[in-house]
């Protein structure tokens, strides 16, 4: 599966799942803080998402690796089997 592809899956989940607008959501986009302000919860679903649809774990991954689409798709890139 292609990065693009790959981003493209993770941007339409949280638009439809966790409902964020995708008017303000690009690739590289802060998830957690101000602009878009996802919590611990929202991140227990990311979790399950990318498990679900990617066949990665993320659980106990580093924080760094959920700042925003892009640094999240180069995890399930650089993970998947």
């Amino acid at each position: 599966m292609a990065n693009e592809e790959i981003k493209s899956k993770l941007k339409a989940f949280f638009m439809s799942d966790l409902g964020v607008d995708g008017d303000v959501l690009n690739y590289d986009t802060p998830l957690f803080g101000e602009e878009i302000g996802l919590d611990s919860v929202d991140s227990l679903e990311i979790i399950s998402f990318v498990d679900d649809n990617f066949g990665v774990s993320m659980t106990g991954v580093a924080k760094e690796n959920f700042q925003s689409i892009d640094t999240i798709a180069a995890f399930i890139e650089k993970n998947k089997a």
